[in-house]
C-alpha cells in the first residue's frame, strides 16, 4: 500500500484498530464516526425477488460481488470497507478516490446490462449529506481472520443513504450511469467455483434482525441479547452454526456452474471472449483439485491448507445496522431461534426476516491465493433478499403487533 500517495482522511479506516470476537459488535468502543469527507456508495440489483423467483439468485449474488471487486481493484492502494448483502453491496469511499470508485460502480452497472439482462442501481452520497439529516455513519473494523477484516457500521446512516439512492425524486442528484466503453480488468479476481454447500445439519439459515430501539445505547442491548439468544439456541454454541467449513467445499467443472464467472469476466453472457473464460476457469478448477487433493504447493496457492482458508475468510456473520447472518442449523435448532425472534417481536424489541434452505452458496474474490482473498455466503434459494421481504413487513407493522400464524421462515 502506497501510504504517501494517501490523504489524512483517506487513512481513517487503514489506521482504524481491528477487534476479533463478533460478538463486539454491540460495543460503542470499537466503532468510529466516518469523516464527513467521506462518500457512501449504494448498489442493488431493481427487481432481485423477481429475479430471485426465476431462479437467477446466482446471477443477483454475482453481482453485489462484482461491484466489490471493480472498486477494490481501482482503489488497491487505500483501504475502505463494504459489506455484501445479497442482491447489492455498500461500500464506504475516501475522499481522493471518490472518481474511480463512481468509474468502477459504472462499469458494474454496464457489466449488469450487457452480461445478465438486468439492473443494476447504484448512487453514491456524502456523508456530509447524512449527517446534516441528523444520522452518522460509524465504523467498526471486524478481523475475520489473521488475513481479512470487514466493516460493521451503526448511526444508521447506511439506512438512509439507501433511502436518498432509491428516492424518486432526490434520487437523481446522486445516481450514476453505465459507461460507455467497459474496463473488464477491473473485474480480475472474481470467482464462483465453488459448488453450493449443503447443509451439514438439516437447514441453511438466512437471518436478518434489527433493533426497533430508537437509543443507539439500547440498539446495542438488544444485537447483545440477540446474539447471546442464538447462541443459546444452538446445540454447539455459535461456532456450531457456520455455514462452511474445509470439507465441505467442492469445486465445480461444469460449464453450466461457471457460467456466472465467465459472464463477469468477459462482460458477455455468450461469444469468443465468454467461452475462452469459462475454459479457463475450468482448467483452473481441474488444477486445484489437484493440488487440493495431493496437498501440493504451487506459487501462492497451497492445497494442503486453501479449503481451511476459504473457510476462514467468509462473510457468514456481519452487521451494518442490520445483524446478518447465514447460519448451518438443525431443525430443533431452527425452531429454537425462530421462537427466541418470535419473543423478542412480540416484546416490540426487534423485527426479522429468515430464509431457509438446503445449502449456501459462495461468491468469492481472490486478491492472491495466499490469503488474500474473501468469500461471500448466502443461501440459495433467495437467501438474504427473501429474508429482507418478510423483514420489511414486520418493520411497517406497528412494535409487536400479534400477528397470524406465529413464528415462521420464508422457504
Amino acid at each position: 500500500m502506497n501510504t504517501a500517495a494517501m490523504g489524512v482522511e483517506d487513512q481513517f479506516y487503514a489506521n482504524l484498530p481491528a477487534f476479533d470476537r463478533f460478538e463486539d459488535i454491540a460495543e460503542a468502543a470499537v466503532y468510529q464516526r466516518v469523516p464527513d469527507s467521506w462518500h457512501v456508495l449504494i448498489t442493488d440489483v431493481k427487481g432481485s425477488t423477481r429475479a430471485i423467483e426465476a431462479g437467477r439468485y446466482k446471477d443477483v449474488n454475482a453481482l453485489g460481488v462484482s461491484t466489490i471487486t471493480a472498486v477494490v481493484n481501482q482503489l488497491n492502494d487505500v483501504p475502505f470497507p463494504y459489506v455484501f448483502g445479497g442482491d447489492g453491496a455498500t461500500l464506504l469511499i475516501p475522499p481522493s478516490r471518490r472518481d474511480q470508485a463512481v468509474l468502477a460502480a459504472r462499469n458494474a452497472i454496464r457489466l449488469a446490462t450487457e452480461a445478465f439482462d438486468l439492473e443494476l442501481r447504484a448512487g453514491i452520497v456524502p456523508v456530509k449529506d447524512l449527517a446534516a439529516a441528523g444520522v452518522e455513519v460509524r465504523v467498526a473494523k471486524f478481523r475475520v481472520s489473521p488475513n481479512v477484516c470487514l466493516g460493521m457500521f451503526e448511526g444508521g446512516g447506511l439506512a438512509q443513504a439507501e433511502k436518498l439512492v432509491k428516492d424518486p425524486q432526490r434520487g437523481a442528484a446522486y445516481a450514476l450511469t453505465p459507461v460507455e466503453v467497459p474496463d473488464e480488468s477491473l473485474f480480475q479476481g472474481f470467482e464462483c467455483r465453488w459448488k453450493p454447500i449443503p447443509a451439514r445439519k438439516d437447514r441453511v439459515l438466512c437471518l436478518l434482525v434489527v433493533a426497533r430501539a430508537h437509543d443507539a445505547a439500547a440498539q446495542r442491548l438488544v444485537y447483545r441479547r440477540v446474539l447471546d439468544g442464538i447462541a443459546a439456541a444452538a446445540h454447539m454454541g455459535m461456532d456450531g452454526l457456520r455455514p462452511v467449513d474445509g470439507q465441505s467445499l467442492q469445486l465445480g467443472v461444469g460449464a453450466a456452474g461457471l457460467r456466472v464467472e465467465a459472464s463477469v469476466r468477459s462482460g458477455h453472457a455468450s461469444g469468443p471472449r465468454f467461452l475462452a473464460f469459462r475454459l479457463r476457469a475450468q482448467l483452473l478448477v481441474l488444477l486445484a483439485r489437484t493440488l487440493m487433493r495431493f496437498g501440493i504447493r504451487l506459487g501462492g496457492f497451497d492445497g494442503s491448507f486453501y479449503k481451511r482458508d476459504v473457510a476462514a475468510n467468509t462473510d457468514f456473520r456481519k452487521f451494518d445496522d442490520t445483524l446478518r447472518m447465514v447460519l448451518d442449523v438443525s431443525e430443533a435448532e431452527l425452531r429454537a431461534i425462530l421462537v427466541y425472534l418470535e419473543g423478542e417481536r412480540l416484546a416490540g424489541e426487534v423485527a426479522y426476516g429468515t430464509h431457509a434452505s438446503d445449502a449456501a452458496l459462495m461468491t468469492c474474490f481472490v486478491q492472491d491465493y495466499a490469503g488474500n482473498h474473501i468469500h461471500f455466503v448466502d443461501g440459495s434459494n433467495g437467501g438474504y433478499a427473501l429474508a429482507a421481504k418478510q423483514l420489511k413487513e414486520q418493520l411497517r407493522a406497528p412494535a409487536g403487533a400479534v400477528t397470524t400464524g406465529g413464528p415462521g421462515v420464508v422457504q
